[in-house]
């Protein structure tokens, strides 16, 4: 033994000890218990620290410990092994047992030989060390009772072995008797608890012995390892085991006064339930069948004066006195003067005081097989609206359906308007009917609304796929798509056509482009991953773009890119989508289902593109001559409405002020005509003309895809809500989780997607989460 001990190195000592299976837990106390005292040496401030040394009173007992430990190497443990001669599976056998300083379970395996002789063994063990803050005994046996359960369930997983036989042993008449109750009727201590044991065992298993014929109490109280050598009672188990089982000194009676218990009085008589009496909150309930279950229940316990009458399923008289409850009280908001009121139903009193209506055609009623009257609710009472919802959960019909079943046995005023109340925040309905949400159409961009030189402000869009051959072998096909350019605002269209799929062949025709109408200040157009709805293969050609070349091409000759909030929105780019409408149309009046070569179809589009250019913009003048004639964007490109050459007296002496009056005047007139025809077209809204509730942060919403497969909506959580100059939300951005086999989820992270609100339908506000 050194003369200086660390609380350090008493650690280390016993922390050589390995007992997983608990063999050695009457001597491992000790170690338990001495350290336990360090640490509060410890937290008490009468030491700093592990390096320190302990005290000499701890010193006295660590040193005793340590020679003990040294005794360890001598001790045998006989295997548990199945003997030879036995005649059927084994029964395990639990103790447990507590005391103030700890509380554990110990486990033994018996065998019944074929000599009528028994064999048994030590199997493991199990305890821990009783709380600081002290507590009772019973709750202490109850806590090893819990270890003891534990212990069993932990010993059927993991042994081969097949018990006959479980049975659990405590010296507590308490515990035992707690055990046998309902876990209901006591405090979260113990109910708790109780409940546990009840989920691992059966309550008829537990069995009461006397405390010195409890080998649980060796787990309990501090013991010499010589103790428990081969043949001691620590291995061997007590000696009743070695008997019949009729001859055991064990019963299982039970005590009448348990600690613990909530006592509870039923508050209510017979007489006291009436329609003027709040028994349960009505509101609290969602369900029908619940709320008359819960009350028929209350009802039930009051008869019979005893809460145990709650446990019994309710029968259909006590579900019908409910519901007859619940109407009384309804109706006892009715106005005092509903005779006079509701005059037109023809209300009646019957002899249990239920008002009813429907005395006009009581002939009818009798002769029909559903009932004499209808009986009058209130419209807003909660009960009224719990049956109203209680028929629309049916089958989710439309409200005249409802309706129509609601008032086979009540007439509830007002019943249509809260019927529909009731659809409209019906989740179920909400996934069936898929009616996407809106906004009122947001402001336009001052890029649209201010005049500038054309070509300024451009919007682009790819569309197609088209069909072209080669021009020496006709027989060649290979596909090309068009790229569309149009100024935002003078309406005027440049179309072109791409050669390729790949980056080069896409800056190609941007080049073009700037080299025959001059660099843009913005470029509006889709994102590459944003093309949902769009043909399969130009997606993949957007999307395998080379963003870097793409995005700063013209940065230095003040070029910016605008791409659109949303994915598979494309009243976002408004302008190019409905020119390429007018554009597809033109195509098939040319060439229809012709295919031509590259340069055959490149004509066309410049033909095409002329002829959108020479078509009216904004109000036409109709039969009003004085208005003059109508706009077109070849008015500004062009200086006059076609491309045919132009004719009238031209002053053909050079003047450099007569020329640049002459230009600046068709300017002046373009834009006087824009003024006056095309600019107040903007003012009106086409569609999308009401403020609705803007979608917020965590709506569970629908998403409509188009490319999804009909019918399957992703189901989606709103992350967060951009908002537009107004403050109006429009474009979302959701997460959702992907399921590639099935319904099954495979811990993916989510995925996060940006989409329009008009692609959304909201089945769960985050309000009413």
């Amino acid at each position: 033994m050194p003369p200086l001990l660390t609380k350090r190195s008493v650690l280390s000592q016993f922390a050589k000890l390995y007992d997983p299976l608990g063999l050695l837990t009457p001597f491992t106390l000790k170690t338990k218990l001495l350290m336990r005292s360090i640490i509060v040496e410890i937290n008490e401030g009468h030491s700093r620290g592990w390096d320190d040394p302990i005290s000499d009173t701890l010193y006295s007992e660590a040193k005793n410990l340590f020679r003990e430990m040294f005794e360890i190497e001598n001790i045998c443990f006989s295997r548990c092994v199945r003997p030879a001669d036995v005649i059927k599976d084994p029964e395990l056998i639990i103790f447990c047992d507590s005391s103030i300083k700890a509380y554990g379970a110990v486990a033994y395996v018996r065998w019944e030989k074929q000599d009528g002789n028994y064999y048994v063994n030590l199997l493991c063990s199990k305890n821990r060390i009783a709380p600081m803050k002290q507590i009772s005994i019973p709750r202490l046996e109850l806590c090893a009772a819990v270890l003891a359960s534990r212990l069993r369930a932990t010993v059927e997983i993991n042994m081969r072995y097949k018990f006959s036989k479980v049975i659990h042993i405590t010296d507590s008449e308490i515990v035992r008797a707690q055990i046998q109750k309902e876990s209901h009727q006591f405090n979260s201590f113990v109910g708790i608890r109780v409940a546990e044991i009840q989920s691992k065992t059966e309550p008829i298993e537990w069995f009461w012995v006397s405390s010195k014929e409890n080998n649980a109490d060796l787990t309990t109280r501090k013991c010499n390892p010589r103790e428990l050598d081969t043949e001691s009672v620590w291995q061997k188990g007590p000696e009743f085991l070695y008997q019949d089982s009729s001859e055991w000194p064990v019963k299982q009676s039970t005590v009448s006064d348990l600690p613990d218990v909530v006592f509870a009085r039923v508050a209510l008589n017979e007489g006291e339930i009436n329609s003027s009496s709040q028994v349960i909150d009505i509101q609290r309930f969602s369900n029908m069948k619940r709320l008359l279950s819960v009350m028929a229940r209350i009802i039930s316990a009051i008869k019979k004066k005893s809460f145990k009458a709650i446990l019994c399923d309710p029968s259909t008289e006590e579900i019908q006195q409910a519901e007859l409850y619940f109407v009384k009280n309804a109706q006892a908001s009715l106005p005092q003067d509903w005779e006079k009121r509701y005059r037109r139903l023809g209300p009646v009193s019957r002899e249990d005081g239920i008002v009813t209506v429907g005395s006009r055609m009581s002939k009818w009623l009798k002769d029909n097989w559903d009932q004499n009257q209808f009986i009058l609710l209130p419209s807003k009472h909660p009960f009224s609206l719990i049956y109203l919802s209680h028929i629309h959960q049916k089958d989710h019909s439309g409200v005249e359906s409802s309706l129509a079943r609601a008032q086979v046995k009540y007439w509830i005023l007002g019943a249509r308007k809260t019927m529909k109340s009731i659809r409209k925040q019906c989740v179920v309905c909400r996934r069936i009917d898929k009616i996407c949400t809106s906004q009122a159409m947001g402001e336009l961009p001052k890029e649209r609304l201010e005049p500038c030189p054309p070509w300024h402000n451009v919007s682009l869009d790819l569309f197609g796929p088209f069909w072209v051959c080669d021009t020496v072998k006709r027989r060649v096909k290979r596909k090309i798509f068009g790229v569309i350019f149009n100024c935002m605002v003078t309406k005027a269209v440049h179309l072109d056509i791409s050669e390729g799929y790949d980056t080069q062949n896409f800056l190609t025709v941007l080049k073009r482009f700037t080299c025959l109408r001059g660099f843009p200040k913005k470029l509006y157009s889709d994102n590459g991953t944003q093309l949902v709805s769009a043909n399969k293969e130009l997606r993949e050609m957007v999307t395998q773009w080379n963003k870097g070349l793409v995005f700063n091409f013209g940065k230095f000759e003040g070029l910016t890119w605008v791409f659109n909030k949303s994915a598979d929105a494309p009243w976002e780019n408004a302008c190019s989508e409905s020119l390429i409408r007018l554009v597809k149309r033109s195509l098939t009046r040319i060439i229809g289902e012709s295919v031509i070569s590259f340069g055959e179809l490149q004509s066309v589009m410049y033909e095409v593109a002329n002829m959108l250019n020479e078509r009216p913009i904004g109000f036409k003048p109709g039969e009003n001559f004085t208005e003059g004639t109508v706009l077109r964007p070849n008015d500004l490109l062009l200086g006059r409405s076609t491309i045919e050459a132009p004719c009238g007296f031209w002053n053909e002496r050079v003047n450099f002020n007569k020329s640049y009056a002459f230009k600046m005047k068709i300017v002046d007139l373009f834009w006087n005509k824009w003024m006056k025809n095309y600019f107040p077209t903007l003012i009106v809204r086409q569609k999308w003309h009401v403020n609705v509730r803007s979608v917020m942060k965590g709506d569970i919403v629908l998403v409509n895809d188009q490319n999804a497969l009909r019918g399957e909506w992703k189901l989606a959580q709103v992350v967060e809500g951009m908002q537009g100059r107004d403050g109006k939300t429009r474009d979302v951005v959701l997460r959702y989780k992907i399921n590639k086999f099935g319904n099954r989820y495979l811990g993916e992270p989510d995925k996060l997607m940006t989409r329009s609100v008009h692609k959304l339908v909201v089945i769960l506000p985050v309000e009413e989460q």
